[in-house]
C-alpha cells in the first residue's frame, strides 16, 4: 500500500480558467492606466513649473538690463546683490531642473527690482518695503499723523509707516532685502528704519502691536518686536510671530532655520527648525516640537475639471509623523481669505469635494499635533472648474471683467497689472501670463521701438469669451 501511495505521480501543473486569467488581465490593466497616469499628472505638472519659472526669469533678465542703463540704481547697491544672489539661484536651480524652487528664487528677485524701479520713481527716493498683493480690506498710515488709506498692490512702504489688516484682510510685503512678510488678518504693525553694526547689511525690523505674520528671510537676518518680546529670525528662514495684545501672550515658530528671543523681562531662549516657544508675560516656554509639512499627493497641479462630467474631486495627500489632524483650506485666492472651504481638524489624509460652482481654486493642508499645535502649510496647489450652461446645454457669451490699474513705465520696460475672473487666461501682447487665483495679474513687457506703441491685453474666460483692452505707451529707450 505504501509503495502504491509512492508511486502516486505529483502534478506540477494547475489548471486556471479563462474567467480568471480574464480577471488577472483587467486588474494589471487597471494598475497599469492608475500608475500611468499618476505620472503623466506629474509630468504635466513639472512642465507647467518649468514653464513658469522660465517666463520669471525672462522677466527678472529684462528687468536688470533696464537697471543697468540706470545711473541712480547704483544707490541701490544692497538691493540688487541681494536680487542677483535670488536670480543666480533660480537659475542654477532652473538648470537643476528644480523648478518650483527656481519660480521661488526668480518672483523674490523681481520683487526686488520692481521695488527698485518704484523707489526710483519717487520724488522722495527709497522706500522700505512694497506691498506685492492684497486681499480683503487691508490699510496703510504714514506716521502717526497721517490718514488711514486703502493699500494697493506695488505701494511703497517707509520707515515709520503703519500696516493693518481686518478680519477679512490679508497681504504680502516685500522688504529691499528680499525678505517677505505675509500678514494675516487681525494685524497691525509698524514699518521700522533698518537696523545695522559695522561690517554687517541692514536688517529690517517691524514693530509689532497685534496679531500674525509670517516671514521668508534670505540672506538677511530680520528682527521682529513685539511688545513682550524680540525675535532675530536668522537669514534663510521661514518663521511666524503672533501677538495677543489682551492676554500679553505671544507664540514664535520657525519651520526652517531659526531664531533668537528674547522676553522683555531679559529672558532668552533659542527657537529652532520645527519648533515654537510661547511668551507669557516676561517667562518663555521650553521649546515645543512642531509636525512637518505635509506632501500633497492628488489632484496634480492647475488640474481642469468639467463640472458636467466631474461632481466631486478627491483631495489626498502623505501622512505626516507625530501627526493627530490636519487643517485643510480651499479658497479662491493665494492668501486664502473667506476660504471655500476651512476645515480646522481632518483626521483622514483625503477628502471628497463638491463642485458647485466655476473658477479658479487653490488648496493647502497643514499638520496638527496631538499637542493641537500647527506645523507648516504645505506648498498650495490650484484647479479650475468650468461647466457647460445647465439651461441651454451652451456656455454663456459674455465676455469676462478686465480692470487694469495705470501701467507704470520704465522707459522701454512697462508694468502691466490688473484682474479678471478666477479662471481667467490672460495674454497681454500675445504672450500668455500667470494668473493668481483670484483673477489678478501683473506682467512685465519691454518693447524696443521708440516712440507711440500699444500694449494689448486680451481676458478669456472659461466658456472661450474674450475681452479686449489696449493701452497706449510712449517707448524711451535710454
Amino acid at each position: 500500500m505504501a509503495d502504491r501511495k509512492a508511486a502516486r505521480p505529483t502534478k506540477d501543473w494547475y489548471s486556471v480558467s479563462v474567467d480568471t486569467l480574464r480577471g488577472w488581465a483587467l486588474l494589471l490593466t487597471i494598475i497599469v492606466l492608475l500608475v500611468a497616469s499618476y505620472f503623466g499628472y506629474r509630468l504635466w505638472e513639472r512642465r507647467s513649473l518649468e514653464r513658469e519659472a522660465a517666463q520669471v526669469l525672462e522677466e527678472t533678465a529684462d528687468l536688470f538690463q533696464r537697471l543697468q542703463n540706470e545711473k541712480r540704481a547704483a544707490s541701490f547697491g544692497k538691493e540688487l546683490n541681494a536680487a542677483h544672489e535670488s536670480f543666480d539661484q533660480a537659475r542654477n536651480r532652473f538648470l537643476a531642473k528644480e523648478f518650483r524652487q527656481s519660480l521661488s528664487d526668480g518672483l523674490r528677485s523681481r520683487g526686488v527690482l520692481l521695488h527698485i524701479l518704484d523707489s526710483l520713481a519717487l520724488p522722495s527716493g527709497a522706500s522700505q518695503a512694497n506691498f506685492l498683493s492684497v486681499q480683503g480690506e487691508v490699510e496703510y498710515r504714514r506716521g502717526e499723523g497721517g490718514e488711514w488709506e486703502e493699500a494697493r498692490s506695488r505701494l511703497p512702504l517707509r520707515p515709520g509707516d503703519y500696516v493693518r489688516t481686518s478680519g477679512s484682510g490679508s497681504a504680502e510685503i516685500m522688504f529691499t532685502d528680499g525678505t517677505l512678510y505675509t500678514v494675516r488678518p487681525n494685524t497691525q504693525f509698524i514699518v521700522s528704519a533698518g537696523r545695522s553694526a559695522p561690517g554687517r547689511p541692514a536688517e529690517q525690523t517691524i514693530q509689532m502691536e497685534y496679531g500674525w505674520v509670517d516671514l521668508n528671510t534670505t540672506q538677511n537676518s530680520s528682527q521682529v518686536r513685539t511688545p513682550g518680546a524680540v525675535a532675530e529670525v536668522r537669514k534663510d528662514s521661514e518663521a511666524f510671530v503672533a501677538f495677543d495684545k489682551d492676554s500679553n501672550r505671544g507664540r514664535f515658530g520657525a519651520y526652517r532655520g531659526g531664531m533668537e528671543l528674547a522676553a522683555k523681562g531679559g529672558m532668552k531662549q533659542e527657537v529652532n527648525e520645527l519648533q515654537q516657544v510661547v511668551q507669557t508675560g516676561d517667562l518663555l516656554s521650553a521649546p515645543s516640537a512642531l509636525p512637518g509639512r505635509p506632501e500633497l499627493l492628488e489632484p496634480a497641479h492647475q488640474l481642469s475639471l468639467d463640472m458636467n462630467r466631474q461632481r466631486t474631486l478627491v483631495l489626498a495627500w502623505e501622512p505626516v509623523t507625530g501627526a493627530s489632524r490636519y487643517k485643510l483650506e480651499v479658497s479662491r485666492n493665494n492668501l486664502f481669505v473667506d476660504n471655500v472651504v476651512q476645515d480646522p481638524s481632518r483626521a483622514k489624509t483625503r477628502a471628497t469635494l463638491s463642485l458647485r460652482g466655476e473658477g479658479t481654486f487653490l488648496w493647502r493642508v497643514a499638520a496638527l499635533g496631538g499637542d493641537g499645535m500647527q506645523g507648516p502649510w504645505s506648498p498650495a496647489r490650484e484647479f479650475r472648474v468650468s461647466a457647460l450652461s445647465a439651461e441651454s446645454g451652451e456656455r454663456d457669451k459674455t465676455p469676462p471683467k478686465l480692470d487694469l490699474d495705470d501701467v507704470k513705465s520704465y522707459g522701454s520696460i512697462f508694468i502691466v497689472d490688473g484682474r479678471s475672473e478666477p479662471g481667467s487666461r490672460i495674454e497681454v501682447n500675445g504672450e500668455q501670463v500667470k494668473v493668481a487665483a483670484d483673477g489678478s495679474f501683473t506682467k512685465t513687457v519691454q518693447l524696443n521701438k521708440e516712440g507711440w506703441s500699444f500694449i494689448e491685453i486680451k481676458a478669456y474666460d472659461t466658456s472661450g469669451n474674450v475681452a479686449v483692452q489696449n493701452r497706449r505707451v510712449f517707448v524711451e529707450n535710454p
